[in-house]
């Protein structure tokens, strides 16, 4: 899926760029949002911060499938599988046995890619990956690892 706008026929309109980061960063999360709930008629987590931590606490996996669908799936496909374009960057697959090669069977550099937008080595993620620290609990954040993990590639 490319993200162009073609207003005046085959013409291609380049990206609209933010002023910093943060602001960049915030934009493509609302717009993944709302891709999101238009595609798979999800709707974003809204129960209290104690009614997560009592799911995520009994069901750690329910949890981060809920903040999945809610907030990656819309880059990431409901399948976790990506491949979505956004301009010259490709959405990344997350399903396994790649997502724990490529981090090494390390929840804590997936935990550092989530929330921080950094890859195995520490380098800025591709964009539009956006840092979801402030917007994710480091809990939401463990959540939706242990999802991640009963992905599988076909």
């Amino acid at each position: 899926m490319e993200l162009a706008v073609k207003p005046f026929g085959d013409k291609v309109l380049p990206p609209f760029q933010l002023a910093d980061q943060k602001r960049r960063n915030d934009a493509l999360a609302k717009i993944a949002r709302c891709l999101m709930s238009f595609a798979l008629g999800c709707a974003a987590y809204t129960g209290s911060p104690a009614s997560f931590a009592q799911t995520a606490a009994t069901n750690p996996v329910l949890a981060g499938k809920l903040l999945f669908n809610a907030d990656c799936a819309a880059c990431h496909q409901k399948s976790g599988a990506g491949g979505i374009h956004f301009g010259n960057s490709v959405s990344a697959d997350l399903r396994a046995p790649g997502l724990e090669a490529i981090y090494r069977g390390s929840d804590a550099l997936i935990l550092r890619a989530i929330l921080q937008a950094k890859d195995e080595t520490g380098a800025p993620l591709n964009p539009p990956m956006p840092a979801w620290a402030g917007r994710l609990s480091t809990q939401q954040a463990a959540a939706i690892i242990a999802y991640l993990h009963t992905l599988k590639a076909s």
